[in-house]
């Protein structure tokens, strides 16, 4: 009968470096599980409180939450009448394609941003109209209505 006692002992040691090996996969892709799940979160989140922003401002301007109050020296803002996304869209079939800080400007000046945090708003509007289909980036940055064509029934 031969000794076969060294071959098992090697054979532990390649399943030990297999196990060890297994476990640096495994806690290496936990890893990149983790920061995907982190940087999907701040996604997320940010857009949130966009959204919660806007829904501030929709409030305010239906009359549904107290305004804050403005300084003695600043004039009254003016109320908009629509909703941001049909206003940014009119603005685009008005007036052409636009690059986004253009259309914040309108936005302010309309009164939709009185606490003057446009970018963000915008940005989720804009975001949203896009997903949407109402309107596209074009490759230089600026933002353009998208022109449907209707069949003839």
């Amino acid at each position: 009968m031969r000794d076969i006692r060294d071959d098992l002992r090697e054979r532990a040691n390649l399943l030990d470096e297999q196990i060890n090996s297994a476990e640096a996969q495994f806690e290496k892709y936990l890893d990149q599980l983790r920061n995907d799940q982190e940087n999907r979160l701040k996604d997320l989140k940010s857009e949130l409180e966009a959204v919660k922003a806007l829904l501030t401002i929709e409030q305010r301007r239906l009359g549904g939450a107290p305004a804050a109050p403005q300084a003695q020296a600043q004039p009254q803002a003016r109320k908009p009448q629509q909703p941001l996304a049909d206003f940014l869209i009119q603005k685009l079939v008005e007036l052409g394609p636009m690059p986004k800080d253009a259309i914040q400007r309108l936005a302010v000046q309309e009164g939709y941003f009185a606490d003057g945090d446009a970018d963000r708003g915008v940005h989720a509007v804009l975001m949203h109209v896009v997903k949407g289909g109402s309107v596209r980036q074009l490759p230089n940055g600026d933002f353009a209505e998208v022109i449907r064509l209707r069949r003839a029934i």
